[in-house]
């Protein structure tokens, strides 16, 4: 494994700094616009911008090295947002909800100060309280490029602000994907830390991995939001089929068009489709494949695992669709839960079970905010990758 990569913390990515020296330039509500002196619509709009909090893509800014904020969800602006303190900034927003505000003349100002206040205090409740929201993550192409947070790293600029979503660079691939608003059981549609992490782990991987033949088709299983697919595509130049449950797959199609032109640019291709673990046999995809068995080299997924029955319908997924010759690869990821040791034993064994072994894994760090309110910090998630191979 990538040593480098394997032990990341917080103070190695820079945030420690970065979260200290924003709370020393943050403002305070107080120092906020007050109802009382009846400020300027623009003037209120422009306050709540600034309150917005997006969730990051928990990584720095390849360009400068400079971290992201760690709830920015894109590459350092060129101009940032100033930074207010969290403390009161609840009760700020529940009174311009609640005010009338009578001296605003124009009625449609004032629907769209409430409302973006609402969507502002909505998002101090949580990942799972927020609307459709979307992120952007930085993808290396390459292995042996400059950490982010190594100071002296130079990555090209795009606009002269940032690396633009959705674009291509000759180093790194920037993807945007939205997320729905959540439910508890839609777990899809979030990007999962392990994700990101095993998206960039696949630019160490290709090196390490056989060679794919240039028609071979790779699969991806529990594809969620797209970003290892779409990823893995680039970074390999091969077509993926991005695979998931039917409620799952509308939004992952809307990725996938985002970032269709960059992938293509780079030589690779995305289709998604419909593939139920539980009858692996009915995937079929018109164009692209017959739905014949053992006919992927190459299978990836990224936290696959949420439930007793989930290793073995994956192991029997990857039975299913594995190519039967020795050059075939597995390639996994998912985090260290307390409260799945159970069942990562049972995939490993699962993985045995149908004639598969262990040719080389290890962990790393990464970030997650599935259940913390902007006000905390994000969750360190440790995560483990395992590449497997027939015996």
């Amino acid at each position: 494994m990538d040593a480098s990569a394997a032990h990341l913390t917080a103070k190695d990515l820079g945030l420690a700094d970065e979260r200290e020296r924003e709370d020393e330039e943050a403002l305070d509500v107080l120092d906020l616009p007050q109802l009382h002196q009846r400020p300027r619509a623009e003037t209120l709009l422009t306050t709540l911008a600034d309150l917005s909090s997006q969730p990051a893509s928990w990584d720095a800014t390849p360009r400068s090295g400079t971290p992201t904020s760690p709830r920015s969800g894109i590459s350092t602006p060129f101009r940032r947002k100033r930074k207010i303190r969290s403390q009161g900034i609840p009760s700020y927003l529940t009174k311009i909800i609640a005010s009338p505000l009578a001296w605003i003349e124009d009625d449609e100002q004032k629907e769209c100060i409430w409302e973006t206040a609402a969507q502002r205090l909505s998002e101090r409740s949580g990942r799972t309280a927020m609307g459709s929201i979307s992120r952007t993550f930085v993808i290396p192409l390459q292995p042996d490029l400059p950490s982010s947070h190594d100071q002296s790293a130079g990555t090209p600029v795009t606009n002269g602000n940032e690396i633009q979503a959705g674009t291509d660079t000759t180093d790194y691939l920037s993807l945007a994907l939205r997320e729905p608003a959540l439910t508890g059981d839609d777990l899809g549609l979030k990007t999962w830390a392990s994700s990101y992490l095993l998206a960039k782990r696949l630019a160490v991987l290709q090196h390490t991995l056989p060679r794919l033949p240039q028609d071979a088709l790779v699969l991806e299983l529990g594809a969620g939001t797209g970003l290892v697919g779409m990823a893995a595509a680039a970074i390999l130049k091969r077509h993926v089929v991005m695979t998931d449950l039917p409620e799952i797959v509308p939004n992952l199609q809307h990725n996938a068009q985002l970032s269709a032109d960059a992938i293509r640019l780079h030589g690779g291709k995305v289709f998604c489709s419909v593939l139920d673990w539980t009858q692996p046999g009915a995937f079929f995809l018109d164009g692209v494949h017959g739905g014949h068995a053992h006919t992927f080299p190459l299978i990836l997924a990224a936290d696959p695992i949420y439930g007793p029955e989930h290793p073995l319908l994956l192991a029997q997924a990857i039975y299913h669709h594995l190519t039967q010759d020795h050059g075939a690869r597995v390639v996994i990821e998912m985090p260290l839960r307390d409260a799945y040791v159970t069942e990562r034993e049972a995939f490993r064994q699962a993985m045995s079970d149908i004639g598969l072994m262990l040719l080389e894994d290890g962990q790393e760090t990464g970030f997650d905010d599935w259940s913390s309110s902007v006000e905390e910090d994000l969750l360190e998630v440790n995560c483990w990758w395992s590449v497997w191979k027939r015996r």
